[in-house]
């Protein structure tokens, strides 16, 4: 009878756990469309609980605030893109290269589209309303940029680094903010397996270029001979 009992409770912690887990991706789904579509300022939470189908006072079962529902937001999203850069930096020089990395970053963001557009409206915030929370995350991947091409032991002029870095970061997250005037012009779906394939080619043959157009004329870690 016990363990019957044991059974049942367990059983009722898990679904309680699940179904809270569920509520609360469906809340971060929701705040990641209307944080892109909207921006941080002009998102509230009454919206988002709204969206998301959940009375406002339930959201603050899962969030305490709009800032930790925000925070969560690029936490999930960012996160392990991090995790993969940082990987590659604790690799051999000859692995240490956004061309090595760039296919892992690209489906790490396929699975939150959304997010680039945050990212794009952090680094266009004016001064006077600077979305902090952003642009911490901007200027940790930025870094984490430097330190790849450190770790591959080939670094441009500092002014090149900068352009270098600023234009992968472009094609990869530019792609997804850009998705809707890909549909509108072209009539395709950039997010769509075939498409994202497409894209990641691209993006391996442009690194290719760069890695391999340095000044002293040597190809860098992980580029391809001619």
């Amino acid at each position: 009878m016990t363990s019957t009992v044991q059974r049942a409770i367990s059983e009722h912690v898990v679904q309680r756990t699940s179904k809270g887990q569920r509520t609360a991706d469906r809340l971060l789904d929701t705040a990641e469309l209307l944080f892109a579509q909207k921006g941080y300022e002009a998102t509230a939470l009454r919206d988002i609980a709204a969206a998301a189908n959940i009375q406002q006072p339930g959201l603050y079962k899962h969030f305490e605030s709009k800032d930790a529902l925000y925070r969560q937001v690029l936490q999930r999203a960012l996160q392990p893109l991090a995790d993969e850069m940082e990987a590659t930096i604790s690799r051999s020089p000859r692995e240490a290269s956004f061309r090595t990395l760039s296919d892992k970053l690209i489906d790490v963001l396929a699975q939150h589209p959304n997010v680039s557009m945050l990212l794009i409206r952090s680094i266009l915030s004016p001064p006077s309303d600077r979305d902090e929370i952003g642009m911490a995350w901007v200027e940790r991947l930025m870094d984490y940029g430097r330190r790849i091409t450190r770790a591959a032991e080939v670094e441009p002029p500092a002014e090149d680094l900068i352009l270098q870095i600023v234009a992968i970061f472009n094609m990869m997250f530019g792609y997804f903010w850009a998705a809707p005037l890909s549909r509108g012009l072209a009539g395709i779906d950039p997010l769509s397996p075939a498409m994202i394939e497409r894209q990641k080619a691209l993006l391996s043959r442009f690194i290719a270029t760069i890695e391999q157009d340095q000044p002293d004329g040597k190809a860098t870690a992980g580029a391809s001979p001619e």
